[in-house]
């Protein structure tokens, strides 16, 4: 018996759609995709490669790191009535376990503080689920 081959890159799970975000740095990392959750935020997903591992096989954490970057920044930018750019002034991350190839990563958010020059938001990133 042999062991069920990891998804594709090109294979979302359903209600997943390519990503919107075209933006230099993200299409080296990518192919990112995206979908509204039920409380309205973005969730930004990718499908784990051997691109994304690091030395010990897991999915590099410079990789989640900036997959939290780029769905707190999608989601608080979107919060608005447009779309409003925005940058990042501080970024913290707590590493609990590893991701691997194969795994589907979603990064879900919740905004803290929508307005004003300074905004907050916190990341939780799934490795299938």
């Amino acid at each position: 018996m042999t062991a069920p081959r990891p998804p594709l890159a090109c294979e979302p799970p359903e209600g997943f759609t390519p990503s919107t975000l075209d933006e230099g740095f993200l299409n080296q990392i990518g192919p990112l995709y995206q979908s509204q959750a039920e409380d309205g935020h973005h969730v930004i997903a990718f499908r784990a490669t051997v691109r994304h591992l690091n030395l010990f096989k897991a999915v590099h954490g410079g990789m989640l790191a900036t997959l939290a970057d780029v769905a707190v920044g999608t989601n608080i930018a979107r919060a608005g009535a447009c779309f409003e750019p925005s940058g990042t002034l501080t970024l913290s991350l707590d590493y609990i376990d590893a991701a691997h190839v194969g795994e589907w990563i979603e990064a879900h958010t919740a905004l803290r503080k929508r307005a004003g020059r300074v905004r907050f938001g916190d990341c939780d990133i799934l490795a299938d689920g």
